[in-house]
C-alpha cells in the first residue's frame, strides 16, 4: 500500500511537473505568437504604404504623359511652323533671285 501511494505521489509530482512545463510552454508560445501578430501587422500597413504610393506614383506617371502629349503635339506644330517658313523663305529668295536678274 505504501509503495502504490509513494507511486501515485510520484506520478502527481510528475504531472505536476509536466503540467508546469506546458504551462510555461503556452505562455513562451503565445508571446512569440503576440511578436508575429505584431510583425504580420507592421508588415500589412508597410504593405498599404507601398500600395499607396504605387499609386501615386502612377497617377504622377499619368500626368506626366499627358504633359508629354502635349509637349510632343507642340513640338511637331512648331516643326510645321517652321517647314512652313523655311519654305516662304526658301520662295522669296528665289524671287528676289529672279527679280534680281531682271
Amino acid at each position: 500500500m505504501k509503495k502504490k501511494r509513494g507511486l501515485v505521489k510520484e506520478k502527481k509530482s510528475l504531472l505536476k511537473e509536466a503540467i508546469s512545463d506546458l504551462s510555461k510552454e503556452l505562455i513562451n508560445l503565445n508571446q512569440q505568437k503576440a511578436v508575429l501578430k505584431s510583425k504580420i501587422s507592421g508588415l500589412d500597413k508597410n504593405v498599404e504604404n507601398a500600395q499607396v504610393l504605387e499609386k501615386e506614383l502612377q497617377e504622377k506617371i499619368a500626368r506626366l504623359l499627358g504633359k508629354e502629349a502635349g509637349l510632343k503635339k507642340k513640338k511637331k506644330d512648331a516643326e510645321e511652323e517652321s517647314s512652313k517658313m523655311a519654305e516662304k523663305l526658301s520662295k522669296m529668295e528665289k524671287i528676289k533671285s529672279e527679280m534680281s536678274d531682271l
